[in-house]
């Protein structure tokens, strides 16, 4: 049984104006920035002022899903457990996590009476993970329109055809990329940082405009349309809130003139000891001048997207899976893949992980799935449009491309399940 509060749904507001910009664009003001970005509202959140009919367990899922998409794959971590080990979990802590953060009350989205007692102490986690939350929900939902792969940036980062510019920037670089796709190509991408306070609208407006800082940096690929968007959750009492700016393309000058803000800024921050970067430290801005004219191939970026994304659909499915074995030979792949719990929706098989939590006298079951088709081995990938089957779980949907649906375990036993438009599932049970 499918708890009651997490499918009721409800409406959380939604800010993208000029007098936001406004704001955003005098706090960037008193930066050291030389040159003026293009700040505007994001064009599909002008005319809202609500994102209507949101249930909980799909912003839920919009945690998991992006949470997965994390790096570091093969690096040993605590107790010397391989840090896949944690990424596993990683997901899945996330949405228990937050399973209790709702109010029952609607239509507005609000935090429950426990997530409220505790979040001016634990004030960092939970805006850091609303933050997420909340722009995985606004940019899949309301500014996509098409299927699209989710890349953390520090995974992007270390990757060598698609991290040019970003190196050293640590937790400056922006957070997200989302990339869209027509057929094996790119045809648009979308770089987002994901901002979240419970300290007030103008920490928010501050949290905004560095944000535009950092969505400035990453490099184009040519031929391949860029967005740059910053979204901020906040909270009014505790009603949940999005804020939204978009940043229009800027120039070789902006983006070093960004990069060297952030720089200063990196090396300023109390506990770090980083010197700070001027233009006149010997070799200043050599590296930076060859990353931001060096050209990324279309094809080799469409290549590390599709790679680094099948290994963030096989973590949040329960998968081990790194990018040498995501590179490893068909048979051996779909052995793996068929270890995992199939559960049965929408005419499509969704290969699943569970988690199961002791709650008194009953059991709290959380499975986390992708849909089979869309766990392919890297071989099997020629030839195959990957994008015409992502929208085969788009199709039918309105543009917000959650669905509730009735499932089956393959012991017959009933699920409710929400799946998403790339192929992604959420089952939370009370057993």
């Amino acid at each position: 049984m499918l708890p009651e509060t997490l499918t009721k749904p409800g409406a959380y507001e939604v800010v993208s104006t000029w007098e936001l910009v406004d704001l955003v664009r005098k706090e960037l003001s008193s930066s050291s920035m030389r040159s003026e970005a293009d700040v505007r509202p994001v064009p599909e959140l002008l005319p809202l002022t609500r994102r209507d009919g949101v249930r909980p367990i799909e912003v839920l899922l919009a945690l998991g899903k992006t949470t997965s998409a994390l790096p570091g794959l093969a690096t040993a971590g605590a107790a010397g457990m391989a840090g896949l080990t944690a990424l596993r979990s990683a997901s899945r802590w996330a949405i228990l996590r937050y399973l209790w953060a709702f109010s029952d009350g609607r239509p507005d989205l609000c935090l429950s009476d426990l997530t409220e007692q505790v979040r001016f102490h634990q004030r960092t986690i939970l805006s850091e993970q609303f933050g997420i939350a909340i722009a995985a929900d606004v940019v899949e939902q309301l500014i996509l329109r098409e299927p699209a792969s989710v890349i953390d940036a520090d995974a992007v980062a270390y990757d060598p055809v698609l991290g040019i510019s970003m190196s050293g920037l640590r937790s400056h670089k922006p957070d997200y990329f989302w990339y869209c796709h027509e057929g094996e190509q790119l045809s648009q991408v979308v770089v987002v940082e994901a901002k979240g306070t419970t300290s007030g609208t103008r920490r928010t407006i501050s949290q905004l405009a560095r944000g535009v800082e950092q969505v400035l940096v990453p490099s184009r690929i040519p031929g391949v349309p860029t967005r740059r968007i910053v979204v901020g959750a906040g909270f009014r009492g505790r009603r949940i809130c999005a804020y939204a700016v978009e940043v229009g393309e800027p120039d070789v000058a902006l983006r070093q003139d960004a990069v060297a803000v952030i720089r200063k800024r990196e090396a300023s921050t109390p506990g770090r000891r980083h010197r700070t970067f001027t233009e006149d430290d010997e070799g200043y801005g050599v590296e930076d001048e060859a990353a931001y004219f060096a050209t990324v191939d279309s094809a080799d970026a469409a290549r590390e997207v599709l790679i680094e994304d099948q290994v963030r659909l096989h973590t949040f499915a329960g998968q081990s899976v790194t990018r040498e074995t995501i590179l490893a030979d068909s048979q051996s792949a779909r052995a793996r893949i068929e270890t995992l719990e199939p559960v049965y929706a929408e005419g499509a098989t969704f290969r699943c992980e569970s988690t199961r939590v002791a709650l008194g006298q009953r059991m709290l079951q959380v499975r986390t799935g992708v849909a089979d088709e869309l766990l392919v081995p890297l071989d099997e990938f020629a030839g195959r449009d990957l994008s015409a089957r992502r929208e085969h779980h788009r199709r039918g949907r309105d543009g917000a491309g959650y669905r509730l649906v009735h499932a089956e375990t393959a012991d017959g036993q009933g699920l409710d399940v929400v799946t998403s438009p790339d192929g992604c599932m959420l089952s939370v049970s009370l057993e």
